[in-house]
Parts: C-alpha cells; sequence; structure tokens
C-alpha cells in the first residue's frame, strides 16, 4: 500500500504548494488560457467536421446530377 500512497501524497503535496504560491489573478489567468484553447481546439473539431459533412454533400448532389446529366436529350 506504501508503494501507491506515498507517490499520491507527494503529488497533491506539490499541486496544493503550486497553488498556493499562485495568487487569485494568477489562478484566473491560467484558468481563461485552459479555457480559451479547450474553446479553440472545440470550435476547430466542429468546423471540420461540418465541412467534411457539406463536402460528402456536395459530393451527392454532383453524383446524381451529373448521373441524370448523362440522360438527357439535349
Amino acid at each position: 500500500m506504501e508503494r501507491y500512497s506515498s507517490p499520491i501524497s507527494y503529488f497533491w503535496g506539490v499541486l496544493c504548494t503550486l497553488l498556493g504560491a499562485l495568487s487569485l489573478n494568477d489562478i484566473a489567468i491560467i484558468v481563461g488560457i485552459i479555457l480559451s484553447i479547450a474553446t479553440f481546439i472545440i470550435n476547430w473539431l466542429y468546423k471540420r467536421r461540418d465541412f467534411y459533412h457539406k463536402k460528402n454533400l456536395r459530393e451527392q448532389y454532383y453524383e446524381k446530377h451529373n448521373k441524370n446529366s448523362d440522360e438527357c436529350d439535349l
């Protein structure tokens, strides 16, 4: 049990020391940076998914209309 409890207690000790050394303004800055990076990543993923979805719709549309245009008697 000591094998697991020692590293965990060291981790929490270091974490509490770091958080104790930071002021409320420092914590707010860090949280703001983390949230802005997370927002960027989420927006990028959704835009990428939207792009591929629209690309597939365009391909399906052109396949459908190209097949129909070959049958046209003009």
